[in-house]
């Protein structure tokens, strides 16, 4: 009883360890934080216990962003990670509900569209045009440069981009898209 009255108080928690299998020193985070370089020198392992997350390479929001949901991550190469740099993160929001992505064939949401509300793991197989601007309407979605959700990766949540740059990517590179959603908690 007095766990789940825990858990409704804990909506967003991750914990950077610099060693891998949750060795060595570590940091408990509860929301975004812009530059993790002065609680850990370098992140091989994490632990997400409630929440979704975007983990970047360098402060400030920026770099190769890295999308984890609940669950234990032994060594970076678990969450697609480079290398063990992860300087800031931030609270990934609009998880739950339904999903809904608009993409376009051209800059400024012009062109060729795509409706898409589930996970695509080959974009190419439904779309033969890059994406050259999007608009999420409902929920959060991760790009991924390659298909089978692989690659870099890029987080977007409700809002216009009208270029690939405003998404972060240097290229109209995308292979597979996934909405983020929430896992229904078991009462267990």
């Amino acid at each position: 009883m007095c766990l789940q009255w825990m858990r409704l108080f804990v909506f967003f928690q991750i914990v950077f360890y610099e060693g891998q299998d949750f060795q060595g020193k570590s940091y408990d985070c509860k929301g975004d934080s812009a530059d993790l370089y002065n609680y850990i020198r370098r992140c091989n392992s994490v632990k997400v216990q409630a929440g979704w997350w975007a983990l970047y390479e360098r402060n400030n929001f920026s770099g190769y962003q890295y999308i984890i949901g609940p669950g234990e991550y032994t060594g970076y190469g678990q969450w697609m990670g480079f290398n063990d740099c992860v300087r800031s993160c931030k609270i990934i929001k609009n998880c739950k509900g339904p999903l809904k992505l608009k993409l376009y064939g051209r800059p400024n949401f012009n062109g060729p569209t795509l409706e898409v509300t589930d996970n695509l793991n080959s974009l190419r197989e439904k779309w033969p045009y890059q994406v050259m601007s999007c608009k999420v309407l409902q929920g959060s979605w991760v790009f991924y440069e390659h298909p089978n959700f692989s690659g870099r990766q890029y987080l977007l949540e409700k809002g216009e981009y009208g270029s690939p740059a405003e998404w972060g990517a240097l290229t109209a590179t995308i292979g597979s898209v996934r909405g983020v959603m929430e896992l229904p908690k078991s009462d267990s």
